[in-house]
């Protein structure tokens, strides 16, 4: 059984993520959530990085609406979200495209692509502004998202078109 303590923190970063995400949500939808986070990102709520770990998921949730924490791709964007969010640097928009480059494959992203998942982030595209790289964080997660079920989305098409030829 759960100590007290233990309970009222659980408690607390419920609120905490309803507080971020915007809507209440019901126990069961929380269990569930607690649960991916521990079994995806070894998520303990007596860890003292639990509030930050809460608050970002909530904000993923918030921004992203179909984000899975189960989903094939999620372990992936994770790592290179927080390659991001642990630097403690400023870049300009640009050179951050530059680095990201280097972790990703641009070459088949549209220029639209590129501004959108800015602002999806809620950070305007600017060339020259510097922004911090924890801020661009959820820049890069948004364009590896959006990378990896393009791919995804390839291999289905891909899959159904060989099922179709072997049908006939």
């Amino acid at each position: 059984m759960a100590s007290k303590a233990y309970c009222q923190r659980f408690r607390r970063l419920k609120n905490l993520y309803c507080q971020h995400y915007g809507k209440v949500i019901s126990d069961i939808s929380w269990y569930r959530l607690t649960s991916q986070l521990r079994q995806f990102l070894d998520f303990d709520v007596s860890n003292k990085n639990a509030e930050v770990v809460i608050k970002t998921i909530a904000d993923l949730k918030r921004t992203h609406r179909n984000f899975r924490i189960n989903s094939e791709t999620f372990s992936e964007c994770w790592q290179l979200f927080q390659h991001y969010y642990k630097q403690d640097n400023w870049l300009t928009c640009a050179e951050f495209l530059e680095d990201l480059s280097q972790q990703i494959d641009l070459t088949k992203v549209s220029r639209t692509s590129r501004y959108n998942w800015f602002a999806n982030a809620g950070i305007p595209y600017k060339a020259n502004k510097r922004y911090k790289t924890s801020d661009l964080a959820l820049v890069a997660f948004q364009a590896i998202k959006c990378i990896k079920s393009r791919e995804l989305k390839l291999v289905d098409k891909a899959v159904i078109t060989l099922n179709l030829l072997t049908v006939r």
